[in-house]
């Protein structure tokens, strides 16, 4: 599936680079593999980070990503 990492996510970990081609069954694999290609970014991924998948923000990091096409890695936004 393509992986979409947005600003400040590709810069801080990915040298700028944005999309992936990331197989994963479910956001946890897709975390673990952004990991190996950022270190560091797993331990701030569950802080920071929020994941569309295919246009849906999706918090259930276990939910299977079969037949998905595209995540996207924003960063959270808070609000008060």
């Amino acid at each position: 599936m393509r992986v979409i990492v947005m600003p400040p996510f590709d810069r801080e970990f990915f040298g700028g680079t944005d999309r992936f081609e990331i197989t994963g069954r479910t956001l946890f694999g897709v975390v673990n593999r952004l990991e190996e290609l950022g270190p560091g970014f797993a331990d701030l991924a569950d802080v920071r980070a929020a994941f569309a998948v295919d246009g849906v923000v999706q918090a259930d990091w276990s939910v299977p990503l079969e037949g998905v096409q595209e995540v996207v890695v924003m960063q959270k936004v808070a609000g008060g």
